[in-house]
């Protein structure tokens, strides 16, 4: 019993607590018997003292009959009769079994009454002892014995609460010792549980009818938490084993840092290397063993504590000066405060000298190599342009005026001097300059389809820098020229590729241009010609500009002056001069000068440090050819463009050409609403038969709409300057002015909402970014759609498509409402399809989201198709047994209320019709495609609909139809 002594403990306490409860119990009992006895004696007294008082003289006699009444019997009583006279009677009765009085004794009472009519009494804890006198003068001496305690144990009252008490104090005994087995169980479970043995959970071995709940509870708890014991202990063993593995036994140096600097933890290879027998028992930081590469480094390691990102530092053991890179880890705790830093030290000083070897070896080599490439790029100029020289001498040469043997020497001179040009430029590893490998071909070229071709190819750079690439081609500008093709793409590629690379703001341009003879000798006065440029002067009175602009870093003066002086002059001190200013701007100028004038041109270069460049590349126009790009139309006097663009270059020449086709125009660098009162004042005064159409440019439109405070000065003036030095004639464009760009935004957007605002006026937007990143909501408020650079056929087809009269009757009005910016409204009167003209194909359109209807309907109309929409399969049905016998296809969107694309294709072909269903869903998964095609699907389109993939199945399968 020793281990179970808390129940010992009970036992004795519920014992204790009985013969507690039964002592209480019985001295209550005794004590409410004495008591009832004494009240009894004095009742009696009572009685005795009214029955005597009741006669007026006692007398012997009647005390004594009184005292033979029953009531007095079982009393034990002594009563002194004393008469007035001195006589005294004494009457005495004792109960059987108690003593007689033993002396008459006259108790003496202290009466706290003042007359002689009144008794008193005392109470002790054997008798009342009291005094009765009379007005008679009698006196009455009575003692009056209690009547004694007798316990009566066959009494009920007596005996059970004990036998209760007993009863009760065995069941608790009982029920302790079945306790007790229960306890045993538990505590023999206990001891047998061990980290070794508890590879699984297992009940504890309970009976449940012989144990209450709670030990079963208490059991699985023990079983439980010694199960997880065991399996932290086995992580813990494990992770153990792996510190000692990873850790103890590893090659590199390892260690723990706390977060004041102090070393907690190292490992066997940091004790091997850093330490030695006099510094294990002292407390260490990491400076103690290391030191930085350099005082950064240095600074680093004495303050790690404010270090909260992984690092990968130089250091240098003090004691072996051996090179270590240190990777030092922080480590945080529950509330993202650094508790420590783990170190790692891998040797590199063989690696570290190695470098050190390898750079200077690189140094050396490059040296050698930058007075290599000197002698090489100085020899092959020297070299080339005699050879140069000697072609351009020899292939003029006209075989037919030789002799058969000096053609035959010509004929060896022009193979020999290619050959050694040749091997001259493919011994010096010359790739880019290639000025007279081959011999030119002169033939025509259309320079309009060039620059569109170029300016392909350079869009995705101006796109990944961030700017806009603007191309314009003049109307009175010949479509075609005698020049060669390869060298005046390399030109143009040249001058766009380096004006791309250094502009990181604003726009890079291409304007291909007419200019005078007259105005190209002006430029020839101002410069340094060459003495065969003034010859190639002559052929041609008209010249072609193409202007490459930009909006970069510029140039200085001082470095303009030494770059086009390094163009014309052979010296080597020039030659340096040149190289020297073509690395620093970077632009190869004295390739494309070369190549311009094999064409017999030249190259102009203007510039101003911080607000760009412009290089312009004069060629002569031999043999022109004017084939028009931009044809005059009727349809286009009947317009009047509204244009909104970003930049002032592109309102001229946007203003210059619609000037050229008889296009009235408003032209804005900047909206406000004074602007919107004016256009509508000019479009009242226009004749009403001219229809108002938007064109807006995306980048303005999202400057307009981004709220920043800026002040900027206007570039108007400066813009126009650069203009008029390129000899091109401006119109009246609005100009920004110098106001809060906050103010501008916010009025500027309210102006422009009130165009945006009205459906019926036909709006063309443009932008640098592909349509499909265009906001979907922004672009359903548009009829036509246009990439960047703008492409002037393209904008004068979109303006003839939405004022066609062929579809359309437009009769612009003017609705001057209350407020004080009137919008323009345009009415629009949809004649249909005429009588003379084959109706179009008409397609429906299955969709539910109002701007996916909105947007493929557009699309298809830019396509030439009508269309009707249906909202969902039930819908589309309805509209196919209408007009089933004008839809050629339908366009099936797959997830829809009431009835999905699939339940609507399967209901189609289940009625036996073949018509093509091309389903659009937004999930592109291979899952989908089969779920369609085995609905009866034709086709599959996913969202958002590419414009060429349309393209391709409208035509598979309405062309088949």
């Amino acid at each position: 019993m020793q281990q179970f002594q808390s129940l010992q403990r009970l036992i004795i306490f519920y014992g204790l607590t009985v013969l507690v409860m039964l002592a209480l119990y019985y001295f209550t009992l005794f004590y409410d018997v004495t008591h009832h006895n004494e009240e009894q004696s004095v009742d009696t007294f009572y009685t005795l003292q009214h029955e005597i008082t009741s006669h007026t003289i006692p007398v012997n006699t009647e005390i004594k009959a009184l005292l033979e009444q029953p009531a007095f019997e079982d009393i034990s009583y002594q009563l002194i009769f004393m008469m007035p006279s001195g006589q005294t009677y004494i009457h005495r009765h004792v109960r059987a079994n108690e003593p007689a009085f033993a002396t008459v004794t006259f108790p003496i009472i202290l009466s706290p009454f003042n007359d002689n009519s009144h008794s008193a009494y005392t109470l002790s804890n054997r008798a009342l002892t009291g005094t009765i006198k009379l007005k008679s003068g009698h006196q009455i001496y009575i003692i009056l014995r209690h009547k004694p305690l007798a316990i009566h144990w066959i009494s009920y009252r007596y005996w059970l609460p004990l036998m209760t008490a007993i009863m009760f104090f065995l069941i608790a005994i009982i029920y302790l010792l079945s306790r007790r087995n229960n306890w045993e169980q538990l505590l023999s479970y206990t001891e047998s549980l061990s980290s070794h043995a508890k590879e699984a959970y297992s009940p504890p071995p309970f009976l449940h009818k012989n144990s209450t709940p709670e030990f079963l509870y208490l059991g699985h708890a023990l079983s439980r938490v010694s199960y997880q014991l065991h399996n932290d202990y086995r992580r813990i063993k494990t992770l153990n084993h792996r510190l000692e593995r990873l850790v103890e036994q590893a090659p590199l140096p390892m260690l723990m840092i706390m977060r004041h600097g102090q070393i907690s933890f190292f490992n066997q290879r940091f004790e091997q290397i850093f330490m030695d027998a006099s510094q294990e028992d002292k407390r260490h930081e990491l400076t103690d063993f290391v030191a930085g590469k350099d005082e950064s480094t240095q600074q680093l390691l004495q303050t790690l504590a404010s270090l909260r990102l992984t690092r990968t530092l130089i250091v240098y053991g003090l004691q072996n000066r051996q090179t270590y890179q240190l990777h030092v880890t922080p480590w945080f705790g529950e509330h993202e405060q650094i508790h420590g830093f783990t170190v790692l030290l891998s040797n590199v000083h063989d690696l570290a000298n190695q470098t050190e070897q390898l750079q200077l070896q690189n140094q050396q080599l490059q040296q050698r190599l930058d007075e290599l490439n000197k002698l090489r790029a100085l020899t092959g100029y020297q070299l080339r342009i005699p050879l140069e020289a000697m072609i351009d001498l020899l292939e003029p040469i006209d075989p037919s005026t030789l002799t058969a043997e000096r053609h035959e020497v010509l004929k060896s001179l022009i193979i020999a001097s290619q050959s050694m040009l040749t091997m001259l430029n493919d011994t010096l590893g010359i790739e880019e300059v290639e000025v007279r490998k081959t011999r030119l071909t002169i033939e025509p070229i259309d320079i309009y389809k060039l620059g569109h071709e170029i300016n392909n190819l350079v869009i995705s750079n101006a796109r990944q820098q961030g700017i806009e690439l603007i191309y314009f081609f003049m109307p009175d500008c010949p479509r075609c020229i005698d020049t060669d093709d390869i060298r005046l793409r390399q030109i143009l590629l040249n001058l766009l590729k380096n004006a791309i690379q250094f502009t990181t703001s604003g726009y890079v341009s291409l304007i291909i241009d007419r200019v005078t003879k007259a105005h190209v000798m002006e430029i020839g006065k101002d410069r340094v010609l060459p003495s065969n440029e003034n010859k190639l002067l002559e052929p041609s009175s008209y010249w072609v500009r193409f202007s490459v602009e930009d909006t970069g870093v510029g140039i200085s003066v001082d470095k303009q002056k030494k770059l086009m002086t390094s163009l014309f002059q052979n010296d080597k001190q020039t030659h340096e001069h040149m190289e020297q200013n073509t690395v620093t701007t970077g632009i190869g100028l004295n390739n494309a000068n070369s190549f311009a004038q094999l064409l017999g041109g030249f190259i102009e270069l203007k510039s101003t440090v911080g607000k760009g460049s412009i290089f312009n590349l004069y060629l002569p126009c031999r043999q022109p050819n004017y084939q028009p790009i931009y044809h005059p139309n009727p349809q286009l006097t009947n317009i009047h463009l509204i244009a909104i663009v970003n930049h002032s270059l592109v309102a001229t020449k946007i203003q210059r050409l619609c000037t050229y086709l008889s296009v009235s125009t408003s032209i804005y660098t900047s909206i406000h609403l004074a602007d919107i009162q004016s256009l509508t004042d000019k479009l009242a005064q226009i004749c009403p038969t001219r229809v108002p159409i938007l064109l807006l440019d995306y980048e303005y439109y999202e400057t307009i709409t981004t709220p920043v405070v800026i002040h900027t000065t206007s570039e108007h003036d400066t813009n126009y300057q650069k203009l008029d030095t390129m000899g091109i004639e401006h119109d009246v464009i609005e100009p920004m002015k110098t106001v809060d760009k906050t103010s501008i935004n916010h009025e500027g957007q309210e102006a422009l909402n009130t165009l945006l605002n009205h459906p019926s006026l036909p709006k063309i937007l443009f932008s640098i970014k592909p349509e499909r990143r265009i906001p979907s909501v922004l672009l359903g408020k548009y009829d036509g759609f246009l990439n960047k650079p703008l492409d002037m056929t393209l904008l004068l087809s979109e303006m003839l498509r939405l004022t066609s009269a062929a579809r359309q009757k437009l009769v612009p009005t003017l609705v001057h409402e209350e407020s004080s910016t009137p919008p323009i409204t345009v009415a629009n009167e949809l004649d249909g399809v005429f009588p003379n003209e084959a109706p179009l194909p008409l397609i429906l359109v299955v969709e539910d989201s109002p701007t996916n209807q909105k947007i493929t309907c557009k699309m298809l109309t830019k396509l030439g198709y009508r269309s009707i929409v249906a909202e969902d399969g039930q819908q589309a049905l309805d509209c196919l047994k209408s007009q089933r016998h004008e839809i050629l296809l339908i366009l099936m969107d797959c997830r829809m209320p009431v009835m999905d694309g699939l339940q609507a294709t399967q209901a189609i072909r289940s009625q036996g019709d073949d018509i093509p269903i091309v389903a659009l869903t937004a999930n592109n998964t291979q899952e989908d495609r089969e779920a369609c095609i085995q609905a009866g699907m034709d086709e599959f389109l996913a969202k958002p609909i590419n414009k060429k993939a349309l393209v391709t199945v409208l035509q598979t399968f309405i062309t088949a139809s």
